[in-house]
């Protein structure tokens, strides 16, 4: 009995000691304003950014009529239109005598990170409207369909939800090498809240809209602490816990980041397993089956691929050392398989990172980052913008002047 007595007093002891120092704890940190995170809840709007929301379709979208200062990664003031898109007001009905273009893309397209006027796609409208086979017919209205974080399988859907209410002559689909591929594989992509696209047992590429019965605390794997799988009530009444959530997060974000950059890197090498595969099966036919639809609708389509920062660095050392560290054999893979792609299937490509590279390397400049952020690195500053709206205007161009011409008789 002496022997379980001593072993309930020490017992008693210890659970009060770790009680009292969770009082400690919790009365500390209040008193010293430390904050940390509360349990995710229930509902969440899954969106990227304050300027957009949910969405049961698409995953997020933009926020209608929403506007505001961006200081992140550039700068920029936001005006998103009553329709959702970043852009001007546009009539859904096509004014008469006018060229009108419809771009999808991801965060490239949307283009946060700079003004509007800056953008590539507010560039190809003022320099299109120049060419000689459009000036002296018709105005040119370019439409932005750019969301931040869409990866192909979004691109389509909202080519068949919004895109088409606009009847647009021609498609430009704005494609990032850096993650397009990852973001339609859910065995690649952290963020789950979004639909992909699967082949069904007869071949078909059929949408997978589960995403919609995910619990918040299944959508990323990049936002949810292990804390948040404890009970509401006791996380939300502990700032000890919603502290650890804060330094589990922070963790998590450097460990994703490191793991999102070694999977970037395999964008550029033939797919290596079954995963990989899959993946590039499924972005090739949503690229395909985007083109095919276009086509359907009497329209032109274009493919641009955006090639990545470490592609089109200035410094040809620092390229060729990632080369080697990494055993990547060509940083042109991607750009060249879409365009075999493209060539199999019938369709235009432009690829731009090539073009880009030679730019940069000759003049030792920038297409990417800005002041506020990494050098060099991310999405395209103003000049990245410029010379994408060059080449892509001279591709517009010389393909309208391509259609005018007679053909001859046999």
């Amino acid at each position: 009995m002496s022997k379980l007595k001593n072993l309930g007093v020490n017992l008693g002891l210890i659970l009060g000691s770790l009680f009292m120092g969770v009082v400690i704890g919790e009365v500390g940190l209040r008193v010293a304003g430390v904050e940390g995170y509360p349990k995710i809840g229930a509902f969440v709007d899954s969106a990227p950014t304050r300027f957009h929301t949910a969405d049961p379709d698409l995953g997020w979208k933009l926020k209608p009529g929403v506007s505001g200062e961006w200081k992140g990664e550039g700068e920029s003031f936001v005006q998103v239109n009553s329709e959702g898109l970043r852009d001007r007001e546009h009539t859904k009905a096509k004014p008469p005598n006018t060229l009108r273009i419809a771009v999808l893309g991801d965060s490239f397209t949307e283009a946060i990170h700079v003004p509007v006027e800056q953008t590539f796609w507010s560039k190809l409208e003022r320099k299109l409207g120049n060419c000689e086979a459009v000036k002296e017919r018709k105005n040119v209205e370019v439409i932005n369909f750019g969301v931040m974080g869409y990866g192909t399988a979004q691109e389509l859907v909202m080519l068949r939800k919004k895109v088409w209410d606009y009847n647009p002559d021609i498609v430009v689909l704005a494609f990032f090498t850096g993650n397009d591929i990852i973001n339609n594989s859910p065995k690649l992509e952290y963020d789950l809240y979004r639909p992909f696209f699967v082949y069904d047992a007869s071949g078909k590429l059929v949408p997978d809209m589960s995403f919609r019965n995910l619990a918040p605390v299944d959508r990323h794997k990049g936002s949810v602490s292990f804390v948040d799988r404890l009970p509401g009530w006791i996380v939300n009444n502990s700032r000890i816990l919603q502290v650890v959530k804060k330094a589990d997060l922070y963790r998590k974000k450097r460990l994703l980041s490191d793991d999102f950059t070694a999977l970037n890197l395999k964008n550029f090498k033939p797919p290596e397993d079954a995963v990989w595969k899959d993946a590039w099966r499924v972005t090739e036919g949503l690229i395909v089956t985007m083109r095919n639809e276009v086509v359907q609708k009497n329209a032109d389509f274009l493919l641009v691929v955006i090639g990545t920062a470490n592609q089109v660095n200035p410094d040809a050392t620092l390229r060729k050392k990632l080369m080697q560290e990494n055993n990547i054999q060509d940083w042109f893979y991607p750009d060249k398989r879409l365009e075999k792609l493209g060539a199999r299937e019938g369709f235009r490509v432009l690829t731009l990172a090539e073009q880009y590279q030679g730019y940069t390397e000759k003049y030792q400049v920038c297409a990417h980052g800005f002041e506020n952020s990494l050098p060099c690195w991310g999405h395209w500053n103003e000049l990245g913008h410029r010379l994408a709206s060059i080449l892509i205007n001279r591709n517009l161009c010389q393909n309208l002047k391509q259609s005018q011409v007679p053909k001859k008789q046999p």
